[in-house]
């Protein structure tokens, strides 16, 4: 699972509450929590809001791709 999708749930958010809580579709969220799609800083900045976290915590800076957990420590 990776951060973004966490820190939804964290959140206590159905992915279609988040999806509604930011004017979006369910579809286009669970896009950007697979990693199939990237957002504007904007957006990135709603999602973390939202989910109250950082930015930075779950979002790549480079075109805000999602954060992934590792299972494996570097």
């Amino acid at each position: 699972m990776n951060l973004l999708k966490e820190a939804r749930i964290a959140a206590g958010l159905s992915i279609e509450k988040a999806a509604e809580k930011l004017n979006i579709s369910a579809g286009y969220l669970s896009q950007i929590e697979n990693g199939h799609r990237h957002v504007s800083a904007e957006r990135a900045e709603q999602i973390a809001k939202l989910y109250k976290k950082r930015k930075d915590e779950i979002f790549l800076p480079s075109r805000y791709a999602v954060r992934e957990v590792s299972s494996n420590p570097a």
